[in-house]
């Protein structure tokens, strides 16, 4: 790949990048998020002849997990804010999203400068004319 098809891509790159980035600021930041992943749960209560041990979980349940200070922490969250929980929690995913798709282009255009400075380093001896 020669360096005009290698600035040709970093600027395909960074042109998708920019539109990532504007949707995230005009959209997305514009709407709450909850952070951490909202899940469903069945449980068993215990109680002996509950219809649970016969394999008849309770639920669903619906909990907010995140990590606080490395330790993984659960939520219980109400019925009557399911909806809302879910909806604010897919808003996040979204940021997320759009945030690991910035990364993975800034990973390639790095990976491309390297290319075009691999290929624009001299060696000293070149500078020289001879090795010294």
């Amino acid at each position: 790949m020669d360096s005009s098809e290698i600035r040709k891509k970093i600027k395909d790159l960074s042109a998708v990048r920019f539109k990532i980035e504007m949707e995230m600021i005009r959209e997305l930041s514009r709407k709450n998020m909850l952070k951490g992943s909202v899940v469903k749960k069945y449980k068993a209560c215990g109680k002996g002849g509950c219809k649970c041990t016969k394999g008849e979980l309770h639920g669903p349940f619906y909990y907010l997990t995140y990590k606080e200070e490395g330790k993984t922490k659960m939520i219980f969250l109400r019925q009557d804010i399911w909806d809302i929980s879910l909806k604010l929690n897919e808003n996040y995913r979204t940021w997320r999203s759009k945030r690991a798709q910035i990364s993975k282009i800034n990973r390639e255009i790095l990976r491309l400068l390297d290319i075009m400075e691999k290929g624009s380093t001299v060696s000293l001896e070149s500078i020289y004319g001879r090795k010294r």
